[in-house]
């Protein structure tokens, strides 16, 4: 009789313990489809935008939302680890693309001065640095090809 006990009492750790496995791996199942469809959203919404861009082409503030969801999405690709300059240039040659070349600008282009020039491309490079886009070694080679040019 205290066969048949130790017997039932160690099936039931056991059916305890396959029961928790189960229901570990359901909610890993659930997470990972969540992050599916978020993934899968982000992707939708930036495709959408983009599609809107085509009809608007000169909205800046259509392109500024359609960087947005291009940034949300590409973050989500990368497991939320940031967006790469790479990945920077890719959604501005996909939002151009949608565009049609036009630039959205309401500013009148005047010509400047190479230290001017140089100064702002200086600037771009250290913001670019400071928002973690590039690293310390990306940015000092760039910085000389920059200062290599005066």
């Amino acid at each position: 009789m205290e066969n048949i006990g130790s017997t039932l009492m160690g099936l039931l750790i056991f059916g305890g313990l396959i029961a928790l496995v189960v229901s570990h791996e359901n909610g890993k199942e659930k997470a990972r489809k969540k992050v599916r469809e978020t993934l899968e959203n982000a992707q939708a919404a930036f495709h959408a935008s983009l599609a809107q861009l085509k009809s608007r082409p000169g909205s800046a503030d259509l392109r500024q939302e359609t960087l947005r969801l291009g940034r949300v999405y590409s973050n989500l690709t990368r497991n939320q680890q940031g967006v790469t300059v790479f990945d920077e240039v890719a959604l501005m040659n996909d939002i151009n693309a949608a565009a049609g070349g036009t630039q959205a600008s309401t500013e009148t282009v005047s010509p400047r001065s190479p230290e001017l020039q140089i100064e702002e491309r200086l600037r771009n490079l250290a913001a670019l640095k400071s928002k973690g886009l590039l690293d310390d070694l990306e940015y000092s080679d760039r910085r000389k090809r920059i200062l290599d040019e005066i």
